[in-house]
């Protein structure tokens, strides 16, 4: 197909919408843009500061399109523009375009429908063939789910867990129930490298709180918040692409170690994210993207040694957050470590 280009899934916002990032190169962020996807509606995540309900099966529909596509290589094509600018196009996670078109995939299991605008798109005359080829099988998808009852169309689904965005328990019974305890999760937002938004799958819920890590701290990033003003300190942006590429909405499990010093804000949790391909907080310590910090590595199961050692490390290299470090180096065990995530 004439136009597609390549990208890889940063995130999905929802069931039919995606943020995609260039081909990386070094270690600092490639651009972005969103990309609708064509033809098709998935039902709506809500907004709890505007009293938006999620939609039945929106959280459904997203995971499906998060798990088929987040951190992996895609191929694009963009079919057309709203007036403000959106794309909105078609995406392919292999080599086949008859096969391999994620919103098929989606109408085909039930989590989207064809939207009005494709309904109504299929018969123009400026309708190129390949369009109007898209939207006949995207039709065909949807009478099938409808007919085998598959996701939205299954009127006898089990009623699902809700979405909890804001946290209304008390955050210090929350974490007597849970501490240490190895916790299902998503990594749903990277604020800056060792503060995240994290989705807790609890049986009865999926509770949204915000984690920093226990025993580092990066460079700040702080954009976009109402009545403050905008904070990127050196390394802060770097240090955040290093996290998100890693655990931007990939399925992780989480500890909880504390509460945050000096802060009310409800909701927010000290903690350490559990990934098979390593340990997040000793990646940031050794690539010299965080620093120690005591009162909060005194948390750590086990204590925070490891994290001090790889420190002892990092100092001696002077770059990225120790680039200016002149003071001396206390001497360790003579150990080092390798981290990856």
């Amino acid at each position: 197909m004439a136009g597609l280009q390549s990208a890889f899934v940063k995130q999905a916002f929802s069931g039919d919408s995606l943020v995609l990032r260039a081909t990386q190169r070094g270690n600092q962020p490639p651009p972005e843009r969103s990309l609708g996807l064509a033809f098709i509606q998935a039902p709506h995540l809500g907004n709890a500061k505007k009293g938006i309900a999620d939609e039945p099966f929106a959280l459904e529909a997203r995971e499906f399109l998060r798990r088929k596509t987040v951190g992996k290589p895609i191929r694009f094509v963009v079919h057309y523009k709203t007036g403000g600018g959106r794309e909105y196009g078609s995406v392919y996670l292999g080599p086949k375009e008859t096969t391999d078109e994620i919103s098929v995939m989606l109408v085909h299991e039930g989590w989207a429908k064809v939207s009005d605008h494709a309904r109504n798109q299929a018969h123009r005359s400026d309708t190129s063939d390949v369009e109007a080829q898209l939207i006949e099988r995207l039709l065909d998808e949807e009478e099938f789910a409808k007919r085998s009852r598959r996701g939205m169309w299954n009127d006898k689904a089990p009623k699902s867990r809700p979405r909890l965005t804001n946290f209304d328990l008390d955050p210090e019974r929350f974490l007597a129930q849970h501490r240490g305890k190895e916790l299902r999760a998503t990594i749903e937002n990277v604020r800056d490298a060792t503060t995240l938004r994290v989705m807790l799958h609890l049986p009865s819920s999926h509770q949204m709180i915000t984690m920093m890590l226990a025993g580092v701290k990066a460079p700040m990033v702080r954009t976009n918040v109402p009545g403050m003003p905008d904070i990127i300190e050196q390394y802060g942006d770097e240090a955040k692409f290093n996290v998100e590429i890693r655990l931007l909405q990939q399925d992780v499990k989480v500890r909880l170690e504390g509460l945050p010093q000096g802060t009310s804000a409800n909701g927010t949790f000290v903690g350490s994210v559990i990934h098979d391909k390593g340990n997040i907080a000793e990646f940031l310590v050794s690539s010299s993207y965080a620093k120690v910090v005591d009162w909060s590595a005194a948390l750590l199961e086990g204590g925070a040694a490891r994290l001090r050692a790889l420190e002892r490390t990092a100092k001696a290299k002077r770059v990225r957050v120790w680039h200016g470090f002149e003071g001396p180096l206390v001497q360790g065990t003579g150990e080092t470590f390798d981290a990856t995530v």
